[in-house]
């Protein structure tokens, strides 16, 4: 079994596996990612730096979802 870290997701505590990116932490809650903002300590992830920016215990994430229609 593989390590587990914490990180805190929208203010609530996420387990995640030791190693998770960004990506992995989309693909775990089901958000396909086109229409989210990813905020890791305060710095924006862009799309094509999710799969590389790794997750670390204790870091604190925000996803913004964009709601269309008006």
């Amino acid at each position: 079994m593989s390590q587990m870290i914490t990180i805190e997701l929208n203010g609530k505590q996420q387990p995640l596996p030791s190693g998770s990116a960004v990506s992995d932490l989309l693909k775990i809650i089901g958000a396909d990612g086109k229409n989210v903002a990813i905020v890791v300590n305060e710095q924006i992830i862009r799309p094509e730096n999710r799969p590389a920016h790794f997750l670390q215990e204790g870091d604190r994430v925000e996803l913004l979802i964009f709601a269309g229609g008006g």
